[in-house]
C-alpha cells in the first residue's frame, strides 16, 4: 500500500466515489463533502478514483438491476490489497460516463 495514502482515508474516498457509480442520482455536493473530508488532493482522489472504484463499480452502470442503495466495498478493497489497483477498459467507460460529475465534484473540492 503506498504510504501517501492511508488505508482508512482510501476507505472513506471509496465510499464517497462509490455513489458515482449507483443507480440514482448522485449527491454531488454530498460526495464532494466526503471527499474533502478525507484531507486527500484532488490528484490523490483521482487515482482513487481511476484505479481502485471505477474499475471494479463502473459495470453496475452497465446493469440492467444495477445496484441502488450502496455497494459492498470489499472487492474494492481485496484488489487493493492485492496490488490489482489499475485502470481498465471497463473503468475507462464508466469515467466517461461520469466525468461530468467528477468535474462538478473537481470544482467544488478546488
Amino acid at each position: 500500500m503506498p504510504a501517501d495514502l492511508d488505508l482508512s482515508a482510501r476507505r472513506a474516498a471509496w465510499a464517497a466515489l462509490s455513489e458515482l457509480f449507483l443507480d440514482t442520482e448522485p449527491d454531488l455536493d454530498g460526495i464532494a463533502r466526503a471527499l474533502a473530508a478525507t484531507g486527500l488532493s484532488v490528484a490523490q482522489l483521482e487515482v482513487v478514483l481511476r484505479r481502485e472504484v471505477a474499475p471494479v463499480l463502473g459495470p453496475n452502470l452497465l446493469s440492467v438491476a444495477g445496484v441502488w442503495q450502496a455497494f459492498d466495498l470489499t472487492p474494492v478493497e481485496e484488489r487493493f490489497r492485492a496490488g490489482r489497483a489499475r485502470a481498465t477498459l471497463g473503468g475507462w467507460w464508466a469515467l466517461r460516463a461520469v466525468r461530468a460529475d467528477w468535474a462538478r465534484i473537481v470544482a467544488a473540492l478546488s
